[in-house]
């Protein structure tokens, strides 16, 4: 199973998760089996009016599921529409959350966890929108 993180820069699996999943500039694809992974980048951003609402996977990538902080309606619906599933990450590293994500301890993203409704960081939300 592939399993793909937002992430700025790429320092393999103890790379900082992005805190928004649609404006993150790369992602890091990782085999959860074998831990290898792979640097993508995200190239839906130079698509102007994408940004949260990106679609950035193909089939050949083989993503199942996304582990990420925050994230848009638009990019939930896209994913999941592709039968990937959203993962709220709970640490900042890619292989704390590969770690809980073995042990089944992240949960699905609920339409309350996502950054339209809860737009501020006072409010617990991302700050993006």
């Amino acid at each position: 199973m592939k399993v793909a993180f937002p992430v700025k820069e790429n320092k393999g699996l103890t790379s900082v998760i992005d805190e928004h999943f649609g404006v993150a500039n790369n992602f890091l694809i990782v085999d959860i089996e074998t831990r290898d992974f792979e640097f993508k980048e995200n190239q839906k951003l130079a698509s102007e009016g994408s940004t949260c609402k990106a679609g950035v996977f193909k089939k050949k990538d083989q993503v199942e599921a996304v582990v990420t902080k925050c994230m848009g309606d638009g990019a939930n619906r896209n994913l999941t529409s592709s039968n990937i599933k959203v993962y709220q990450a709970q640490k900042n590293t890619i292989l704390e959350n590969l770690d809980l994500f073995e042990k089944d301890k992240l949960k699905l993203f609920h339409i309350f966890d996502f950054c339209q409704i809860k737009k501020n960081k006072k409010e617990g939300g991302c700050g993006h929108h």
